[in-house]
């Protein structure tokens, strides 16, 4: 190329450093407005941990003892809940569902009977069996909960949780009323 002669195309590395200076321009200003590099964002799509199940992950399928295993009280393996079958990494919240958090009997099992029936009272009620409770009602709030972790900017669908086959009698209803009545 003669020295007189200017460069008039664009290559990769162009195109990469254009994007580069781009990011850390916004970079830069989010700082300067927010004191974050993301301007205050701080949801799932940026925890390294979620990014890596998306990119390197496969959905998990689990028994409920191996699910169990994931209630928090082990530090290195992530916090899950079940709910009707379908597993949710809850870690973000440790504080939460962790083994002293306020929620922490979620944690490791499919309890998608409690999630229904909103009675925390009873052990028997932390389980996936929604015998005895109205089916329709049942799976519009199973559905309801699922929708929500699913959206959530903290938690993520991981996988599912695999049942064996209902047997015995179902738990006792719960003495309270679901929703206040006013």
């Amino acid at each position: 190329m003669n020295p007189s002669e200017s460069r008039t195309r664009f290559n990769v590395l162009d195109i990469v450093r254009v994007f580069a200076g781009i990011l850390l321009i916004n970079a830069l200003a989010s700082w300067w407005f927010t004191s974050s590099p993301t301007w205050g964002y701080t949801g799932k799509y940026i925890d390294q941990r979620y990014l890596k199940h998306r990119l390197f992950g496969r959905q998990v399928t689990l028994t409920p003892q191996e699910l169990r295993l994931r209630d928090g009280t082990d530090t290195s393996l992530p916090i899950y809940i079940g709910i009707g079958g379908r597993v949710y990494d809850v870690t973000a919240s440790r504080h939460i569902y962790g083994p002293k958090g306020p929620y922490a009997f979620f944690s490791g099992r499919d309890a998608a009977r409690a999630f229904v029936t909103g009675c925390f009272q009873k052990e028997d009620e932390f389980t996936h069996d929604i015998r005895g409770l109205d089916p329709e009602e049942a799976r519009a709030d199973i559905q309801s909960w699922q929708d929500y972790f699913e959206r959530s900017s903290k938690y993520w669908y991981v996988g599912t949780v695999i049942h064996e086959p209902l047997t015995g009698d179902p738990p006792a209803p719960c003495d309270h009323q679901k929703y206040p009545h006013y």
